[in-house]
């Protein structure tokens, strides 16, 4: 059975069908949020504060967006009847603006009922648009043909105070609350932009750019349009897609603070396309032939993760079960037309992830299905790579992840490949779990990307990386070649199990050296108040990672996809155990390649890994190998190591007396000398106990044992060792016992 139907026989219905047996990477779920309101003057969506405002001649209606299954009941605002162009909340929800008329907002105190009206700076520009923002240079933006109004909020005074005017043409502009960020489009061809960030620690401005633009008859220029930009954040970074209709491709461009730059191009197949971003993944929809492609912007090369399959609507109601359903309580309601048709004529594709079906009220969220993924790649490291950085369904990512892993092993793939899927694992485990040079900061922090992370918000940086060197160790030397099976033939001979193991008992480190970070360059910030937000850096700056998001989540108690040695342990070693005890050749030189991944990024894997390694080379009898992997430190000390040698020792004798000189270095007393007392060496224990000091043993347990070995001169050395270096010995029930015992034996001893 492969990979993929492993998968999928483990999922069963679940992977990737939606209605009638089909196939999808990513769906709808049902039910959406629905916003029928008679009378409604539209649909509108607040990115600010992630509501669905839906605005009626004297109320607005608002639902939050981030809940599943959707809320019923909306919150309700009054207003003054009149149109209604645009509505936005702001940030804090006290403040309703209303854009009127192109010239005019109106605002509305939710806590004072009271209201006041601002017109735009001149009586000949319009108003595009308007958004909230969380700067501490200006509470609220007009976007006008002009360029932009910076305001100042004053409830005190019942008004707004213009703090700010950029000046610059403005035929449409394009932002996103999640970046900050505005796009003003100029030029004849609105092929030329600008950005403003309006992030916490002060305002951005940005290098005009012109997007690539390819003309499709020699005489006509083609005019880009607002639906062409999307700003997407992917990873903690920024990005303006542009859709070239023309030449069927999304030309990509990544934001700094002192640059824009192009970052390739991605092929799409149809010139009628929407995108998405979900779970940092980029999706674009052909609307035509309703199939998603999904690219992910770290793999390499750039191409689509799989093929295109349908976007499908997951959890609605058969036709059957719509139908015999009850009118009362509870019901299930029965699925529209709308619901049930995918890209209506009224789908609006909104940043990151939601579609507004604004025909019919409907609000959407994309979502990938990350097992049908899985089940249709065939790229396993590369599929691990992307697993690993899922954040939105982590226990899914990581369980498919061991999945992965344990199937490779099962299906004996070789040994090449599961090298690099446990490099994936372990590298992405190492870094999350990394400590930083920092304290601040947020994000997702790609491996073995750039990342640098400021006090709270995501800095993107494209200078070069300080790469982290991990200090060498014997145990990554010895395990650098994949296909362990015997230690080299040149290896120095060991004869004695105290000259095998090291008298100096070393735990390797769990991490490797601490990154650093360069601060960056504020020659353009106006304002470095605060630190939220996502800022961009200059792209000449030296910077290196800073902060993983993986241990921002681990801090936080977030899921992460990440996979812990426990894990592997657990669930792919333990688990398949049974599986492979018929030949444990291959199964042994898999664990080997998992411990060289983690000697190679400096984390300790659990004493049980290793121990298991002992076992299953102890029951095929390969105790040579065995040794050498002690001497090579393959194996590191540990008691629960020492126990399983012990064990596996049983027919071994030199076996048992690495186990047994294992311990005597771990210093496990108790454990050594009950073993020199199972050998009949009673005295040797005593001589150990009183080099080493040792008083948590029992004297009992020295003098029990003389007396059952029948000899009483032994008897005698043990109770002798114990007056003379036992303080208080005379005074315990141990030394009436026994001296009335030796007593006895010389009595008996004369009398023959």
């Amino acid at each position: 059975m492969g990979l993929a139907e492993r998968a999928s026989s483990s999922s069963g219905a679940r992977l990737g069908m939606g209605a009638g047996g089909a196939k999808s990477h990513a769906y709808i779920q049902y039910p959406p949020l629905r916003c029928d309101i008679p009378g409604a003057a539209g649909v509108m969506y607040d990115d600010g504060n992630k509501l669905l405002l839906v605005p009626a001649p004297s109320k607005v209606y608002s639902w939050p967006t981030n809940q599943h299954p959707p809320a019923e009941l909306p919150g309700v605002t009054d207003i003054k009847e009149g149109p209604i162009l645009g509505v936005r909340y702001s940030l804090d929800g006290k403040i309703l603006a209303i854009q009127r008329t192109n010239q005019e907002i109106e605002f509305v105190n939710k806590e004072s009922c009271t209201g006041f009206k601002q017109q735009c700076r001149s009586g000949s520009d319009r108003i595009f648009g308007f958004f909230w923002t969380d700067c501490p240079a200006c509470d609220i933006v007009f976007v006008t043909t002009s360029g932009l109004e910076m305001y100042t909020l004053y409830l005190s005074k019942n008004g707004l105070k213009l703090v700010e005017y950029k000046k610059t043409h403005v035929s449409w502009y394009v932002y996103t609350h999640e970046s900050r960020l505005v796009l003003l489009a100029s030029g004849m061809q609105c092929k030329t932009l600008s950005g403003y960030q309006f992030a916490a620690g002060g305002i951005v401005r940005l290098p005009k750019y012109d997007v690539t633009m390819t003309k499709q008859e020699y005489n006509r220029k083609p005019v880009l349009a607002p639906e062409d930009i999307r700003i997407a954040t992917m990873y903690g970074r920024l990005y303006c897609v542009q859709v070239d209709r023309v030449a069927l491709q999304l030309h990509m461009y990544r934001f700094y603070r002192d640059a824009v730059v192009p970052q390739g191009s991605l092929p799409i197949f149809s010139s009628h396309v929407a995108i998405s971003v979900v779970d940092n993944v980029l999706l674009v929809h052909q609307t035509d032939s309703q199939v998603v492609l999904l690219y992910d912007i770290l793999t390499d090369p750039r191409g689509p993760i799989s093929a295109p399959l349908p976007l499908l609507l997951r959890g609605a109601p058969s036709p059957a079960a719509s139908s015999s359903s009850n009118t009362g309580k509870g019901s299930r309601r029965p699925l529209s037309t709308a619901e049930a048709t995918i890209y209506g004529k009224g789908w609006v594709f909104i940043n990151p992830d939601l579609v507004l079906d604004h025909m019919h009220g409907l609000l959407w969220r994309v979502r990938l299905d990350l097992e049908a993924v899985a089940a249709s790649s065939s790229n396993l490291p590369s599929l691990l790579s992307f697993l690993q950085r899922r954040r939105f369904d982590a226990p899914k990512a990581k369980e498919l992840s061991l999945i992965v892993i344990k199937s490779m092993i099962i299906e004996r793939r070789s040994l090449r490949l599961i090298a690099s899927a446990m490099d994936v694992v372990t590298a992405s485990y190492a870094q999350a779990t990394r400590p930083s040079s920092g304290t601040g900061g947020s994000g997702y922090q790609p491996m073995n990307k750039s990342t640098a992370v400021s006090s709270g918000g995501i800095t993107l940086s494209a200078g070069p990386r300080a790469g982290s060197q991990s200090s060498s160790n014997p145990v990554g030397k010895a395990m650098s070649k994949s296909k362990i099976v015997e230690i080299e033939q040149d290896a120095e001979t060991v004869s004695d199990a105290e000259s095998i193991i090291s008298s100096e008992i070393e735990e390797a480190p769990l991490t490797s050296s601490q990154e650093q970070t360069s601060a960056p360059s504020s020659s353009r910030v106006l304002s470095r108040e605060g630190s939220k937000g996502i800022t961009m850096e200059s792209s000449t700056s030296n910077s290196s990672s800073l902060l993983a998001s993986g241990l921002q989540g681990l801090r936080m108690g977030l899921p992460a996809p990440y996979i812990s040695p426990d894990d592997v342990l657990q669930s792919v070693f333990l688990a398949i155990e049974e599986e492979m005890c018929t030949d444990s050749t291959f199964y042994v030189a898999a664990i080997v390649e998992y411990m060289r991944s983690t000697a190679k990024e400096n984390v300790r894997v659990p004493p049980g890994l290793q121990a298991l390694m002992v076992q299953l080379l102890g029951r095929d009898e390969r105790y040579h190998e065995l040794r050498q992997f002690v001497a090579g430190k393959l194996i590191d000390p540990s008691r629960t190591v020492a126990l399983q040698l012990l064990d596996v020792g049983t027919n071994d004798r030199e076996t048992r007396k690495l186990g047994m000189e294992m311990l005597r270095l771990l210093h496990a007393h108790c454990d050594y000398v009950k073993l020199l007392l199972q050998d009949g060496r009673l005295l040797e224990g005593l001589r150990y106990i009183r080099q080493n000091k040792v008083d948590t043993i029992p004297p009992a347990l020295f003098l029990e044992a003389a007396a059952n070995s029948n000899d009483i001169e032994k008897l005698a050395s043990v109770f002798r060792f114990c007056l003379d270096f036992l303080p208080g010995f005379q005074q315990t029930p141990d030394f009436n016992l026994y001296s009335s015992r030796l007593n006895q034996q010389c009595i008996v001893g004369s009398g023959c």
